[in-house]
């Protein structure tokens, strides 16, 4: 009914997920802060209320919640002033700066740990697979180029080109470009002349040329490759790089989008809780290294969100802590501590309205990312 039906085993991966997520951040938080001297008051495994105290260790109360989701660090005067020269108000802006980092900092490791499992578990060679056109969209560049559905791409500007990913980025790098595809059409070898199209001169839905692209073999049949740990580390960091990179360049787009009328803004749309919750749902359908890889991708979400110079936000709090080292003033911690809240107030407000999309997304049988 209303197209809300998924398996309870799917459903249910997301707190794994999300709570690991969570935890980790919250873990580089407190490893940060004993590390920089910053009085922690509690480390909790999942969030309030309160079920026990499990035991108490050079200070620092460690507890087990109620809700099972993540957990959470208490560190002293982060609710406003506190005469403790070791609050995180009052040590040193560079070592409040350290503890905020380290949140972020920690997903940014669990991804490249997570995408170097996925790449020890087996990862498609999709990249050295050839490409065919399946769909043309009237109009577009390829259409009036005379490209037709089934043509397989084998070069692009003079390159030999294979992989779905590699040959949107050669489209794109060449956006505004003539430039000349050899194409494969049965028996015989086409070459065309186009322009793909750029970002802002691109219609809703479709790409530089107005083409839809896949492999020209099945997944089922794509080689598997599997990598040992040291080459899987590297892959790791690299999959992390490239993948903070489009993150970042996919916010600049939706800024500019908000800020300028005449700015196109990204593909797909925003997602709240409830988005990511289905996303996972269908991931975790799809074997544990989807679901690993989803994770990672998460991670570097969640440490981007997190690094944004908003109130509330670790981003929000180094910027108080960089606007107090270059003019070397205290900020008072109470005006601090009430513009977080504040920040605090309306991301819960974005949210509950975020969620209510999502909600209304699912109810009506529409994918979790609008354009998704």
């Amino acid at each position: 009914m209303f197209g809300l039906h998924l398996p309870t085993f799917a459903i249910f991966a997301v707190i794994p997920v999300l709570g690991f997520l969570v935890f980790i951040h919250e873990l580089g938080h407190f490893l940060a802060a004993r590390w920089m001297g910053v009085r922690v008051l509690e480390f909790g495994f999942g969030y309030p209320p309160r079920l026990i105290k499990l035991f108490e260790r050079n200070g620092v109360e460690y507890t087990l919640n109620w809700i099972p989701f993540g957990g959470f660090v208490r560190m002293a005067g982060e609710d406003g002033d506190d005469e403790d020269p070791h609050a995180l108000p009052n040590v040193a802006p560079w070592r409040r700066i350290v503890v905020m980092v380290a949140g972020p900092f920690m997903n940014l490791v669990a991804a490249v740990a997570i995408f170097a499992i996925v790449f020890m578990g087996g990862v498609p060679d999709v990249d050295s697979v050839p490409v065919r056109i399946v769909e043309v969209a009237p109009g577009g560049p390829a259409d009036q180029a005379g490209i037709q559905p089934g043509d397989v791409i084998l070069t692009i500007d003079g390159q030999k080109v294979t992989g779905l990913a590699n040959v949107k980025a050669a489209i794109d790098a060449n956006a505004g470009k003539e430039i000349a595809i050899t194409l494969q059409r049965g028996d015989e070898v086409v070459s065309v002349t186009l322009r793909p199209r750029l970002p802002e001169e691109r219609p809703e839905g479709q790409g530089a040329t107005g083409v839809r692209i896949e492999p020209t073999v099945p997944p089922s049949d794509i080689a598997i490759d599997h990598y040992g740990p040291g080459r899987a580390f590297i892959l790791g960091i690299q999959q992390t790089w490239k993948t903070s990179v489009l993150i970042i360049a996919g916010l600049a787009a939706l800024i500019r989008g908000l800020i300028s009328p005449s700015a196109p803004m990204p593909a797909g749309g925003v997602g709240g809780p409830v988005a990511i919750g289905r996303m996972t749902a269908e991931f975790a359908k799809e074997g544990l290294l989807t679901l690993l890889n989803w994770t990672a991708l998460l991670s570097v979400m969640l440490a981007i969100f997190n690094l944004l110079p908003i109130p509330a936000l670790d981003g929000g709090r180094i910027m108080f802590a960089l606007a107090e080292m270059i003019s070397r003033r205290r900020i008072p911690p109470e005006k601090e501590a009430l513009v977080h809240i504040t920040g605090f107030i309306l991301l819960v407000g974005l949210m509950v309205i975020v969620t209510f999309m999502d909600i209304s997304n699912w109810i009506a049988g529409k994918p979790p990312i609008p354009g998704g």
